[in-house]
């Protein structure tokens, strides 16, 4: 064979690859990203990632309003997935659609639109997607069209997108760090602005991406997972986490091969030759980082052993909340028989909230008992929402329950402030109504919660405050105590900590000792009453 005859059969060898490059990336985007980006260094977790983004580009496609939530650990890759190559991609299979990308401020996503635009401009995208193409009267970074009248628009939160439309709505990392996070009034601005900016923009049938790392359970994801729970009535997210070292085995379900399955954690290994386990896949083993190439297990785990537990928990585990708890730790739990109640103080903290709606606090009562060895006990929880009547017959009711017996001295503990003032005139007139005349204590606000919350702490460290057996209301008492203070609500902790300030206040009741038996000695002075000794 000839010299260019062999130079012939390899430009026909390179072409056919080339060609079938093209088909693949066209096909898949963790293709089309390796083509793009041949530097990019893909694991398992980035080609799951891109399976799920595909299916999502179709159902966008098909407009059957899709909604996906990817959550995984900072310098993962996500932004480079989600914000840059698959926007580019999609905008391959339909460039007539429109794209808003979010981020927590107006710069991120404008890079991202720079990178997109840019994408779609190289010889390389043109070979793929050869009817994809920029107008070129549209070349601003912040927002951009294609000649198919498709297009990009970057934003921040809180950003005005009036008169842009969305047939997909990507919202990466809409909240900057942990000081925002632990913002309910930055959490509550983004949630407003999804509600009522964002989420209008979007077309029939659109899709909405959340990729995001996991700050606080009521960011928004939180918010949207909370929504969830409500009734089908509310859009249903699709949740993939991807915790930066696996606490269970992590298996996928490909049993459909069409569209990536839920992803199955494990506590143990499963075999996969069992017939239950039919169509899994092994993805990790416990205790394995998500990608070596980027960070190897070791190099996480020195990154936890410098790092707060809640912040490792939230950024790298996709668990806002470590299952041991941060402010107060399981540890601190501890239990005990109730206490037999005809030598204690006995009194009931309130927690106000008004209103019954779902959106709304909630009112709490903790009871304890302050035992003479100055141990607390907590008798009840009553946690409900109503109006001010409720209220107020919910306060008269536990009372009841606890404070009717005279010999029991029984204390009504309130905090000072608008709500208190609402309900004082209802409680008064209904205590005349039904004879009850409760001594209260109206304690001082306190605006910090920690700061208020810190004697209840110090009482459970100490051992000094013990929980019932099996009580129906402690698995969320728990819940609460353990999330605090990421949590979303808070009712319980406030409620338990003003019943501590009361206890603090008090002093244990003293324990009555019967007489003793008169000694020989007693028995004997009365005979020397009267006598010459006494004189």
């Amino acid at each position: 064979m000839s010299e260019e005859q062999v130079k012939e059969l390899s430009k026909s060898a390179s072409a056919k690859k080339l060609l079938a490059d093209r088909v693949l990336a066209r096909r898949r985007l963790i293709h089309f990203t390796k083509m793009t980006h041949p530097s990019y260094e893909p694991g398992w977790v980035h080609h799951d990632m891109c399976r799920r983004l595909e299916v999502f580009s179709e159902q966008v496609r098909q407009k059957k309003s899709p909604r996906l939530m990817i959550m995984c650990p900072p310098r993962t890759g996500k932004s480079e997935l989600a914000s840059i190559r698959f926007p580019a991609w999609h905008l391959g299979h339909a460039p007539n659609h429109e794209i808003i990308n979010v981020g927590y401020n107006l710069e991120l996503p404008t890079g991202f639109s720079r990178k997109v635009r840019g994408l779609i401009q190289d010889p390389v995208y043109a070979g793929v997607f050869p009817g994809t193409a920029l107008d070129p009267q549209s070349q601003s970074a912040e927002a951009w069209l294609t000649t198919s009248g498709g297009g990009f628009t970057a934003a921040g939160v809180g950003g005005g997108i009036t008169g842009k439309g969305a047939h997909l709505l990507i919202i990466d990392d809409p909240i900057k760090n942990q000081e925002e996070a632990d913002s309910a009034l930055v959490r509550d601005k983004l949630w407003d602005w999804y509600q009522s900016t964002a989420y209008t923009r979007l077309a029939p049938g659109g899709g909405v991406l959340v990729i995001q790392t996991c700050w606080s359970d009521d960011d928004l994801a939180g918010r949207l997972q909370q929504a969830m729970r409500k009734g089908a009535e509310f859009d249903q997210f699709e949740i993939v986490k991807y915790p930066a070292i696996s606490e269970q085995w992590e298996y996928r379900d490909d049993s459909n091969p069409d569209v990536p399955g839920p992803i199955i954690r494990s506590p143990t290994e499963l075999d996969l030759s069992l017939p239950d386990n039919a169509g899994l896949t092994l993805l990790r083993p416990i205790d394995f980082c998500l990608h070596e190439a980027r960070y190897s297990t070791e190099a996480l785990k020195r990154v936890r052993a410098n790092m707060q537990p809640r912040i490792w928990s939230a950024l790298y585990q996709q668990n806002p909340v470590p299952d041991e708890g941060l402010y107060f730790r399981k540890e601190f739990f501890r239990f005990a028989d109730q206490p037999a109640l005809d030598n204690v103080r006995i009194f009931t903290a309130w927690d106000f909230a008004i209103g019954a709606k779902q959106v709304n606090d909630w009112t709490v009562g903790t009871t304890m008992a302050l035992t003479p060895d100055d141990d607390l006990y907590v008798l009840d929880v009553h946690r409900m929402k109503g109006d001010a009547l409720e209220i107020v017959e919910a306060i008269l009711n536990v009372a009841g329950r606890f404070g009717a017996d005279p010999i029991v001295g029984y204390t009504l503990g309130v905090e000072n402030g608008q709500i208190w003032l609402t309900l004082k005139p209802f409680l008064d007139r209904r205590m005349r109504e039904r004879r009850m005349f409760l001594p209260i204590e109206v304690m001082k606000p306190l605006t910090d919660k920690m700061v208020r919350a810190r004697p209840l702490q110090g009482r459970m460290q100490q051992g000094k405050l013990w929980f019932p057996k099996n009580a129906t209301w402690f698995p969320q008492v728990e819940q609460e105590l353990l999330r605090f203070p990421a949590g979303v609500h808070d009712d319980v902790v406030d409620s338990m900590a003003w019943a501590t300030h009361l206890a603090l206040a008090m002093e244990p009741p003293r324990i009555i000792e019967p007489p003793k038996p008169p000694s020989w000695r007693d028995r004997l002075l009365p005979s020397f009453s009267g006598s010459h000794m006494s004189a």
